[in-house]
């Protein structure tokens, strides 16, 4: 039985990594997502409308 608990913990330990590794290869996007809303809030409590200075 200690045998199964140990493999079971390096799965655990495994899947955790692989976990984190796969978060970290798609955070990007929300990140990405997140940094243009943030802007997006900023440039709106400004006054501004990017889309706006971008089209001209």
């Amino acid at each position: 039985m200690m045998e199964f608990e140990k493999q079971a913990e390096i799965m655990d330990m495994k899947e955790e990594l692989m976990n984190d590794a796969i978060d970290d290869a798609m955070g990007d996007e929300d990140d990405e997502e997140e940094s243009d809303a943030v802007v997006s809030q900023v440039l709106d409590e400004l006054g501004l409308n990017l889309t706006d200075e971008l089209a001209s």
